[in-house]
């Protein structure tokens, strides 16, 4: 078909859009552009989808139109809404051209797109060589132990944003523990790290500084006084609403100024391609090559398809053979 035949179609389909469906603007533009780039590709790639030379719209099939999808979200990184909305405008395309005559039926009428998923992200980078990056913040300033805290949570423990701004309070409970109390008054015990206690230590000082310089945002903060017994920690923690984390601007911390704080720090100190939501994607990895099973990792990350977490596991044979031993313990001592 020639292009001028399809563009003057195209353009007949755009009036009856604005004239007779009462389409917005943007819309009709975003139709005409997707049937503009659909026809391109059916003439630049006639021979690899069978096309007749001069092939006419009852030539198209289904198998074209997902050609060209593929096509499209490999080259642009398309969204699976993105490409939901390109299929609506070519579908009604089609409908108008059997109103109009011009073909008899309309064969992307029942074609839906599957629901697309999004596997993890696999990070190759080794945990050490993270580590020495995240040694170049500087947590003697209330900016800098803020943010490696921030990191070092969300790194090893699987936070959401929304979960680590409604933290009020973290405490030492043991020499390899925290208790992190939650403004509802839920207490969660997270095992850490000697280097963790020590970033917490730091924070907690410069928060101390941060409040004696005047924060007229807040009061002063609560002396609380935390013991092994969690009833006794919930009931001294229970008129502590002044929440734990403070932005530059001396504001309660809000998940976007969270996310917005690592990603910068990161920037900061060399990982531009690190961000809040690979960090995220890397300790579910790290979960996941521990051992953790498959459900609790969909329960922490709150995942709906768990298909996209099965891109962490190894499904060949050692490898499940080597994790039934580990579960099934007589089997090992078997053999």
């Amino acid at each position: 078909m020639e292009k001028n035949n399809y563009i003057l179609n195209i353009e007949e389909f755009s009036l009856y859009l604005q004239a007779e469906k009462i389409f917005s603007e943007g819309t009709i533009l975003l139709y005409k552009t997707v049937l503009e780039r659909f026809f391109q590709f059916c003439s630049q790639n006639q021979i690899e989808l069978v096309l007749p030379k001069t092939w006419r719209y009852s030539d198209i099939r289904v198998r074209d139109l997902e050609a060209f999808l593929a096509t499209d979200k490999k080259e642009n990184q398309r969204f699976h809404e993105t490409q939901v909305t390109y299929l609506s405008g070519i579908r009604s395309f089609f409908r108008y051209l059997v109103e109009k005559n011009f073909i008899e039926t309309n064969p992307f009428q029942h074609y839906v797109l599957s629901r697309g998923f999004r596997e993890m992200i696999l990070i190759d980078d080794a945990i050490s060589e993270i580590k020495k990056d995240l040694e170049k913040i500087d947590i003697s300033q209330f900016q800098g132990s803020r943010n490696r805290l921030l990191i070092e949570i969300a790194l090893n423990h699987g936070l959401t944003a929304k979960e680590i701004v409604t933290i009020s309070n973290i405490e030492k409970a043991s020499k390899q523990s925290v208790w992190v109390v939650f403004q509802n008054n839920n207490v969660l015990e997270i095992p850490v790290t000697t280097e963790f206690l020590a970033i917490l230590d730091e924070y907690k000082k410069n928060l101390n500084q941060f409040f004696r310089e005047g924060n007229v945002y807040a009061k002063e903060k609560e002396t609380v006084i935390l013991t092994n017994n969690q009833n006794d920690m919930i009931d001294s923690t229970a008129e502590h609403k002044n929440g734990f984390w403070y932005d530059d601007k001396n504001m309660p911390l809000k998940p976007e100024s969270l996310v917005r704080q690592v990603n910068k720090t990161f920037k900061m100190i060399g990982l531009p391609k690190m961000n809040f939501k690979i960090l995220r994607e890397w300790t579910t990895q790290k979960f996941a090559e521990a051992g953790a099973d498959i459900r609790s990792l969909q329960n922490m990350r709150q995942i709906k398809g768990i298909r996209r977490l099965k891109s962490l596991y190894k499904n060949d044979f050692g490898n499940l053979q080597d994790r039934f031993n580990v579960t099934h313990k007589r089997n090992k001592t078997a053999q």
